[in-house]
This record gives structure tokens, sequence and C-alpha cells, in this order.
């Protein structure tokens, strides 16, 4: 009896892994058919079908330490067509994503970068955000950018530090290139726990 209900146990709590190892997802592309992305976790890898029309027109196979964790979808580039995120390694509060860029009319997605956090947004100027945890005291913003081969980089970043009272100290450092004095002045003047621009549904 007692080895029936330690394998009923195991069991159960073998099922939230196993439903989120595989998933199906839709993506929209503007002016034409929809992408079908079926994905599946397996060897320690996220692989990826895309297919148009029922016909795989790519794989994609990401190393990740996540099959808890299922591939999403979130609009990242302002194009209008969501873009693959797909769960790399967690550790402590950050997560960190393989972002693929669709391409609608190749009906594929593109390999844009890596990036990790704890929320992520899309400030007013097009650039992908991410806060991430800092030791115990700090969240720090940084600021990603595109560059001409399409690669995410991290353009700046800014660091907040905030007592029990929100007071506290805010100060951008220099990535790839200054920060935007309005860039910093509205992400400072931000409440705690808030993100610039229109937050992404990742997680």
């Amino acid at each position: 009896m007692r080895r029936a209900l330690v394998a009923a146990a195991i069991l159960v709590c073998a099922l939230p892994v196993a439903e989120a190892a595989r998933t199906n997802l839709r993506a929209a592309r503007p002016g034409n058919t929809p992408l079908e992305l079926r994905a599946e976790f397996a060897a320690e890898h996220w692989t990826i079908g895309v297919l148009e029309g029922g016909v795989e027109s790519q794989r994609i196979s990401v190393q990740s330490d996540l099959p808890e964790v299922a591939p999403r979808l979130a609009e990242t580039n302002g194009d209008g067509a969501p873009d693959l995120w797909v769960p790399v390694i967690g550790g402590n509060a950050n997560t960190a994503w393989d972002v693929w860029i669709m391409q609608p009319e190749r009906a594929r997605f593109r390999r844009a970068g890596e990036i990790s956090g704890l929320h992520f947004s899309r400030d007013s100027a097009g650039r992908l955000v991410s806060l991430g945890r800092n030791g115990c005291c700090s969240v720090v913003y940084t600021f990603h950018d595109y560059t001409a081969e399409g690669a995410l980089r991290e353009a700046f970043a800014i660091e907040r530090r905030l007592d029990d009272l929100n007071r506290g100290t805010c100060e951008p450092q220099a990535l790839a290139i200054e920060p935007p004095a309005a860039a910093v002045r509205a992400t400072c003047a931000l409440s705690p726990g808030r993100m610039p621009g229109a937050m992404l549904r990742v997680p």
C-alpha cells in the first residue's frame, strides 16, 4: 500500500512537467496565413517545428534546462508579427530566453540572441527592456537594440537601489552607447516594479 501511495505521488509530481514538455503555438502573420509551432522538450533541448499550411518550413533546436517552462510568442520588435521566445536557463529570479524574430515573408524565424530577466517590455523608442534582480537590494533595467545584422545588443543599463521608504539611487551605465537622458529620466521616475513602455507577456 505504501509503495502504491509513493508511486502515485511521484506520478502527480511529474504531470506538470510532462504537460509542459509539449505545446502548440499559433503565430499570426500580417497579410498571410498563420504559422503553427509545435514545441517538444527532449534530451535537454526544446525543438520547435514551424509549419506553414501543415508543411514544415523550419526546425529550431535550443538547449535548455527548463522543460517545465514552455516557449512563448511575444511581439518583440514592433513589426506586428509575434516572435518566438525559448526558455534556456533559470536561476534565482532571472530567466534567460533565446529570442527568434519572425520573418513573415519566409515563414521562418531568425535568431536574434539571448536575453535574461524577471520581466520584459518594449519602450517608446522600440528598445527591448529587461528587468533583472541584482543581489538583494537593487534591480537593473537593461535596454537592448539591434545591430545592422539583426542581433540583439545590450545598449545601456540603469540600476535602481531602493530602501523600504522607496528612497535610493538611480544610476545609468553605458554599454554599447551612452544612455539617452530622456530614457534615464523616465526610468528613474517609475514606481518600483514598473516597466518602461509596453509589457511583454513573457514569462
